[in-house]
């Protein structure tokens, strides 16, 4: 059975948020008080807030995914937006640590950033936060504690549930969860694709009879016909026994469908498991030739990054960290309401107010 992983949504911690906060001042505050915070409050509008998003890339639909959900709640708050910017590519840090200088300079209330590594960009981070910036991290980990909210998949449980995943999918064809199975990583020092992959191993080895023969670094290249195709159809050359592949991100996976497809492998005898999607996971799913992708909520962690940095500028205090959920998306489950709203989330969801 897939599994879901339920979580408050961020929006409802939103407005709890503002709730109680009115809560605590009108019961609780003298009138002196009370007249202070309304007067400090007053001074200054939600809509004089600037806020930018940096992202990773813009160079793939998760990332415009986080971007239009953060467009949906700078509307609906009214903020002003300085913009939504990404690198060239994933593995260019060095571009993200330019567009982050770019946006201290601007004086934003609040940055939303998803982080290309766990450390190359805590100076530039601890610069933001040190100059009053309120910075919310979204998606991937920093080592940095120069942030005030962090909100993202716990990437741990992902890849111990993709573990799990394709172990159920190679008992189902094999009769047994045994045999060799290979993962590949996008790209190493990545702080969510770190995790994934610990996850994943862990979990494997619940599993005695699977045994891990390869592991593969795609070296971050966005190109899936590119090292991650080559990863991959290497991999089934060296194992020609192989019963599994997992690949940790986008890219590895639609590497690994490709080589699939080019090596005409048997998916009635191997079982492959990856991570997202796009709408040719989606067919691929309906189509029985991928057997689960590990899905995130993108969306979600737009949409309360915008929100989340709003609360911060007020001076309220947010969540340290909120995780954003994860779920099993299979042949089985591709059609349920739970499964599309996270698959087409701009056209399906119904997040905000």
């Amino acid at each position: 059975m897939a599994r879901h992983v339920r979580r408050i949504p961020v929006f409802l911690v939103i407005l709890g948020t503002v709730l109680a906060s009115s809560i605590a001042v009108s019961s609780h505050t003298s009138p002196v008080a009370a007249q202070n915070v309304a007067r400090t409050h007053s001074a200054r509008s939600i809509h004089a807030l600037k806020m930018e998003v940096i992202v990773k890339t813009t160079n793939s639909p998760y990332w415009q995914i986080v971007f239009a959900a953060a467009r949906k709640a700078a509307r609906q708050f009214g903020v002003q937006s300085l913009g939504y910017v990404g690198g060239p590519s994933e593995a260019d840090i060095n571009a993200e640590i330019t567009l982050v200088e770019d946006a201290i300079a601007k004086h934003p209330d609040f940055l939303v950033i998803a982080s290309t590594s766990a450390s190359a960009l805590n100076p530039v981070i601890t610069k933001a936060f040190q100059a009053g910036i309120k910075v919310i991290a979204i998606d991937s980990a920093v080592t940095t504690p120069n942030i005030t909210s962090f909100l993202a998949t716990d990437n741990h449980l992902g890849g111990c549930l993709a573990a799990q995943a394709l172990a159920r999918a190679i008992k189902a064809k094999t009769g047994a969860a045994r045999g060799q199975v290979a993962y590949a990583t996008f790209q190493s020092g990545a702080g969510s694709l770190t995790q994934r992959d610990a996850g994943f191993v862990q979990c494997i080895h619940q599993f005695p009879g699977i045994q891990i023969v390869a592991h593969k670094d795609a070296g971050g290249d966005p190109n899936p016909a590119g090292k991650p195709l080559s990863v991959a159809a290497d991999t089934l050359t060296a194992f020609p026994k192989l019963v599994g592949y997992w690949g940790d991100n986008l890219q590895t996976l639609q590497g690994a469908e490709k080589a699939f497809q080019e090596r005409r492998v048997n998916h009635h005898k191997v079982s492959l498991v990856g991570f997202d999607n796009t709408a040719q996971e989606v067919t691929a799913l309906r189509n029985h030739t991928l057997d689960g992708t590990i899905l995130q909520d993108p969306y979600q962690m737009g949409f309360g990054g915008v929100g989340y940095g709003i609360l911060a500028s007020a001076g309220l205090n947010v969540p340290k960290f909120d995780n954003t959920g994860v779920t099993v998306a299979t042949p089985a489950n591709v059609n349920s309401p739970l499964i599309q709203g996270l698959l087409n989330p701009v056209a399906k969801r119904q997040i905000g107010f």
